[in-house]
């Protein structure tokens, strides 16, 4: 069985998810169990990641995101440049 492979194009409905999606995964992780979003391109940048299952909220507020399994296997993928 192989494994799909992960590009730094990551595809969601809207397009790739882009470097700014990256930094804010990025971002993300290096904060531990939860990221506040403050600057506004990190709200632009939040939408995409969403969409490709690589952030979730955190309860019910929309200020606070958390890193799913699915992105920080992503970045781990980027890191390794797989």
């Amino acid at each position: 069985m192989e494994r799909a492979t992960l590009s730094p194009a990551c595809w969601t409905a809207s397009g790739p998810v882009g470097p700014r999606c990256i930094a804010l995964l990025r971002r993300v992780r290096a904060s531990g169990d939860a990221y506040t979003l403050i600057r506004n391109v990190d709200r632009d940048a939040v939408v995409k990641a969403l969409a490709a299952g690589f952030v979730a909220w955190v309860g019910r507020s929309r200020d606070v995101v958390r890193l799913t399994a699915r992105g920080a296997e992503y970045l781990d993928r980027l890191a390794r440049v797989e």
